[in-house]
C-alpha cells in the first residue's frame, strides 16, 4: 500500500517527526551534493522551482549558488509549506500543490521525491511541460523492502519513456555510506560475506536524470 498521501506528509511535517529524524539536514546534504551537477551558471537569473521542497532546507544552498535567481518551493503538504514560509520567506516563495498546480520554472529540481510517487511517470511528463530544464534525483537501484516509504526503484533507463534523458550516478551525504560505516559495513564485512558465500552489499548511491526541452 502506498502511504505517500497529503495527509501522511502533513502529519510527518506538522508533528515534527521529519525534523526529529534528521530530515532537515538530509535535505541540505542532498542539495549540496547536487549543485555541482547542475548546468546553470552562478549568474543565472531565471526561476528555479524545487518540486517537493519539504521544509525548504535546500533553499539556502540554492540561494548561495544562484544569488540572482528567483526561488520557488512547491510541496503537497500544506503544513510543510507553512513551515517553509516561516523560515525561508525572505529568500524564496512557496506554494502548496502538486504537479497539476499552475506554475512555471525555467528550471525544475526534484530531489528524492519521485521514489515516493505511485504516478511518477505522469508527474515527470507534466513537469517537463512546465520548464526548460529538469533535474530529477532519486536513489539508484534501491531495494524497496529497505524503505517502506519508497514505491519505485530506478536504473539508468527508467525515464526513457519521456524522451532523451542524461544521467549521472554519484555518492551523496545523507544517503551514501561514508567513513567508518563505509569501510566497516561495506568493505570489511563484504570480505566475510564473500568467504561465507553471502550476497555482497553495494554502497548506496543516487542517480540524477537531466532533460533539456531546448535540446
Amino acid at each position: 500500500m502506498n502511504i505517500n498521501t497529503k495527509e501522511y506528509w502533513d502529519a510527518r511535517f506538522g508533528s515534527g517527526d521529519w525534523e526529529k529524524k534528521g530530515g532537515r539536514s538530509q535535505t541540505r546534504d542532498f542539495a549540496l551534493s547536487q549543485v555541482s551537477k547542475f548546468k546553470m551558471k552562478d549568474d543565472f537569473r531565471g526561476t528555479i522551482v524545487d518540486f517537493g521542497c519539504g521544509l525548504g532546507d535546500s533553499m539556502p544552498v540554492y540561494r548561495k549558488c544562484y544569488p540572482h535567481a528567483k526561488l520557488v518551493g512547491i510541496d503537497i503538504s500544506e503544513s510543510g509549506i507553512e513551515i517553509c514560509k516561516q523560515k525561508y520567506a525572505d529568500i524564496a516563495d512557496f506554494i502548496s500543490g502538486d504537479h497539476n498546480t499552475p506554475f512555471f520554472g525555467d528550471v525544475i529540481i526534484s530531489s528524492n521525491v519521485f521514489e515516493h510517487l505511485s504516478n511518477d511517470m505522469e508527474v515527470a511528463k507534466e513537469l517537463m511541460k512546465k520548464c526548460r530544464e529538469i533535474y530529477i534525483t532519486v536513489p539508484y537501484k534501491e531495494i524497496l523492502a529497505h524503505q517502506p516509504e519508497h514505491v519505485n526503484s530506478y536504473d539508468e533507463f527508467y525515464f526513457d519513456e519521456i524522451g532523451a534523458c542524461k544521467w549521472s550516478i554519484f555518492s551523496s551525504k545523507g544517503w551514501s555510506e561514508y567513513g567508518k560505516e563505509l569501510y566497516y559495513d561495506i568493505y570489511l564485512k563484504n570480505i566475510f560475506r564473500f568467504l561465507l558465500g553471502k550476497r555482497m552489499r553495494i554502497r548506496n548511491k543516487q542517480i540524477m536524470f537531466y532533460a533539456n526541452n531546448l535540446e
